[in-house]
């Protein structure tokens, strides 16, 4: 029988990263009542597995600030570290091999309160580990 391969919870991964990377910015998958200006939400919104050894996570991000050119810079700041830094790091034993945009930042207001936000969707390509 061949081994099973088990893939990780991308949603941890890239908050705990980003966390990291952003410094005093709050991360999270799941939004704070009350919700911090700035704010960021990472969530996983499905995908494939790509590959015997690969998952494809298909997540959004949503980045919140006071204005909407904080949110647009907070988004575009995401984006970049995203696409040009997370590829090839290792995070917790997982190889992140490459990050493809799906959707690129969109100024999507938030429905409920109006405030600023700006919203994109990436797919992350995470190697599985040996069950």
């Amino acid at each position: 029988m061949a081994d099973m391969l088990l893939f990780p919870d991308v949603e941890a991964l890239l908050c705990t990263w980003l966390r990291t990377e952003l410094g005093d910015i709050p991360v999270g998958n799941k939004l704070p009542n009350p919700r911090p200006d700035p704010f960021v939400l990472v969530q996983r919104h499905g995908g494939i597995r790509h590959t015997v050894v690969t998952d494809a996570a298909q997540v959004g991000l949503e980045c919140w600030a006071a204005s909407d050119a904080e949110a647009h810079d907070l988004a575009q700041l995401c984006r970049a570290l995203l696409l040009y830094r997370l590829p090839g790091q290792i995070l917790d034993g997982h190889t992140v091999y490459r990050v493809d945009e799906v959707g690129g930042p969109s100024n999507l207001p938030d429905p409920a309160s109006s405030m600023p936000r700006w919203v994109m969707e990436l797919q992350v390509h995470v190697r599985g580990l040996a069950a």
